[in-house]
């Protein structure tokens, strides 16, 4: 079995703090402040973790896959789950741990989701309480609501599964390295070693996904990535091997719900005052 190792990684500003998984409080908030690539190894909490970013961005990782999380998202991570995490940017974050006795209704699976203004401001309320309120007052039953509005968020598609087959990874190291690389499935099962049926078929059965549609989603993750980086639209399309704007918009488009130019300016404009 593997050894679940814990980490106190979470700094406020009262510098490290304890480990959250002994507080005897149903949920416990920090505050996150983190370098460009600082990276946190793998561990686990016996609480579940919503880490909302609300500047910077990092990307979580786990055996199935990765996910980015920018900044007005949050990464929602369920009791136990074995995870790394690397902050691409500079970031800070807000976080709550909740008590195994109420998760029943939180997802299983790691996801990343989209805040309503309501969950955002519950987020910094708890912050703002810090871990300083009775278990029959006010601020435990906002700790409850808080939970329902995490049990009803939508989430966002930014998850790249990862398959284990070598003949797969052959290919899928490749795109990383290369999201632009538009050859064809037919050029990558040469150099995978395998057929362009079987590596069909490892794409399907290891990621369900299909090989262009998983290329399409490492490209949206990466578009992200660079938006928050600061990329022009033109400039991310040209990396990504779009033969033009207008083509790479459309597939940002219909995966986030909006264009690349507006995605981080609503953000900017919606998020609130003090951040």
């Amino acid at each position: 079995m593997t050894e679940i190792t814990v980490y106190p990684v979470f700094t406020d500003l009262n510098g490290i703090g304890p480990d959250p998984d002994l507080s005897p409080l149903p949920v416990v908030a920090r505050v996150g402040r983190y370098s460009k690539h600082w990276q946190v190894e793998t561990h686990a909490h016996q609480r579940g973790q919503l880490m909302f970013v609300t500047s910077g961005s990092m990307r979580v990782q786990t055996r199935d896959g990765s996910w980015i999380t920018p900044p007005g998202r949050a990464c929602w991570i369920p009791s136990a789950a074995m995870h790394s995490v690397t902050y691409t940017q500079m970031s800070e974050m807000q976080t709550v741990l909740i008590s195994p006795k109420w998760l029943d209704t939180l997802p299983t699976r790691c996801c990343v989701i989209k805040l309503t203004p309501l969950l955002r401001e519950l987020v910094s309320q708890a912050v703002a309480i810090n871990n300083q309120y009775s278990l029959d007052g006010p601020e435990h039953r906002l700790m409850r609501v808080l939970v329902d509005q995490i049990s009803i968020a939508q989430q966002a598609p930014l998850f790249l599964p990862e398959g284990r087959d070598q003949r797969l990874r052959r290919v899928t190291e490749r795109l990383h390295q290369n999201p632009g690389d538009n050859r064809n499935i037919e050029e990558w099962s040469q150099l995978a070693g395998a057929s362009t049926r079987t590596l069909a078929r490892l794409f399907q059965k290891e990621t369900g996904m299909t090989f262009s549609a998983w290329r399409q989603q490492l490209c949206l993750i990466r578009a992200v990535e660079m938006l928050i980086e600061g990329a022009s639209v033109t400039n991310i399309a040209l990396a990504l091997g779009y033969e033009s704007t207008a083509g790479f918009t459309s597939m940002f488009s219909r995966s986030m719900g909006e264009s690349p130019s507006n995605y981080l300016t609503r953000w900017s404009q919606d998020k609130p005052a003090s951040q």
